[in-house]
């Protein structure tokens, strides 16, 4: 519908993701010949949107114009400049802001212009055809390298670090908004759902069930504190899974509406039984999917626990994986003092207190939730006891 139309000195190739806040066309730079990828916004809500009422406003834009308009471009120094109170005003400015106060980090995705209509923002931003989702599942690209999965996992890592320590916490991280290019390396995208904002606002649950921490599933009608950079890091937890298993552990990471989630609180040793996952990683996972946000790991232990490990599973490639090098892994990663404590064993009673209640009591089965889907299978990996949630694409909402 969109393809050969022209927005200034860009040719429309295609639409290569959608979702409730954007549309990402693939474009080209006619003067360079660079490619870039274009999100699209309706500035007529902060709020999530049919797709088509964002097709049929850039079509409309674009056939009053016969195809090709031009828009000016917006300083980019003047939008990081805007006060909350402005914000409010222009709330789809706010993902923008987000992703400006990072972009300068080498793995989070660059934003180049703002250009703006009446009716539509577009975000000219590095295009990258590929992403993490399509290269664990897809493509299953990382199911004989550890030292890959080392790599773009510490990528990730060192760009959520930037984010935290620039008061960013991206409240979205799940393998749809991970980019990679054709060298493998990371970049993080898609700042909708981002905030400045250091603890989680109370009866706000949003974001990708697969990935969402425990405490912000079960945050409506709760009064307590929990910080945001805690919530990414529980997030981090089940990307390493997916990059590790090709599989989520549970669907949601709530006690009364997943079963296998229950089990995993009354005993972590469950993922043992239900991914081919080492003793070594089980520990680091120990570490990250604490139940108390406070307990979980911090991400420079994170990053050193990872380059210290020596397996992912029990059995094929990743079952031995050589040290490495911090420098030798990751350009961007830091120059810290790194530790490698000794993982932590979960407490479970300590845990159930930890939240104060939010974990109902419910009867305990005696066996998995027989409704999960069969994960897919990778042929290297062990074949698992119990059946666990296949990755699923549940948004290509790419940038």
């Amino acid at each position: 519908m969109l393809t050969n139309c022209q927005i200034n000195n860009f040719k429309i190739f295609s639409t290569v993701g959608s979702g409730a806040y954007g549309l990402v066309l693939h474009v080209v730079d006619i003067i360079t010949h660079q490619e870039y990828a274009i999100k699209a916004i309706l500035k007529s809500s902060s709020q999530p949107y049919p797709v088509d009422s964002l097709q049929n406003e850039i079509k409309k834009l674009f056939d009053f114009y016969q195809g090709r308009i031009i828009l000016p471009s917006i300083d980019l120094d003047s939008i990081l400049q805007l006060s909350e109170e402005q914000i409010l005003k222009v709330p789809h400015y706010k993902e923008i802001v987000m992703q400006l106060r990072v972009h300068d980090h080498e793995n989070i995705v660059t934003i180049h212009q703002v250009l703006e209509s009446n009716a539509v923002t577009f975000i000219v931003m590095d295009y990258h055809q590929t992403d993490l989702f399509t290269s664990i599942v897809e493509q299953q690209h990382f199911t004989r390298n550890g030292n890959l999965i080392k790599k773009v996992f510490l990528q990730l890592c060192s760009a959520l670090q930037y984010c935290h320590e620039n008061n960013v916490y991206h409240g979205d991280i799940k393998p749809e908004n991970l980019l990679l290019d054709s060298n493998d390396n990371l970049y993080l995208c898609d700042f909708g759902l981002a905030t400045s904002s250091k603890n989680l606002v109370p009866n706000v649950c949003i974001g990708s069930s697969y990935y969402m921490s425990p405490e912000r599933i079960l945050s409506n009608n709760d009064t307590s504190i929990f910080p945001n950079d805690k919530s990414d890091i529980w997030s981090l937890g089940v990307i390493l899974i997916n990059l590790t298993c090709i599989r989520n552990p549970w669907l949601k990471a709530h006690r009364v509406e997943d079963k296998t989630f229950h089990y995993f609180i009354e005993d972590p040793a469950v993922l043992k039984r239900i991914l081919p996952i080492s003793d070594a990683l089980f520990n680091l996972l120990c570490q990250i999917l604490k139940l108390n946000p406070y307990n979980r790991i911090d991400i420079n232990q994170l990053k050193s626990e990872v380059s210290e490990l020596t397996s992912f599973v029990n059995e094929g490639p990743l079952s031995n994986v050589p040290k490495e090098s911090k420098n030798s892994i990751c350009s961007s990663y830091s120059e810290d003092q790194y530790l490698h404590p000794n993982a932590i064993a979960y407490d479970c009673h300590s845990i159930q207190q930890d939240l104060r209640g939010k974990l109902f009591n419910i009867t305990t089965d005696s066996s998995f939730d027989s409704s999960a889907p069969t994960a897919v299978a990778s042929p290297e990996l062990a074949p698992h006891i119990n059946p666990t949630p296949a990755m699923i694409n549940v948004a290509h909402d790419w940038y």
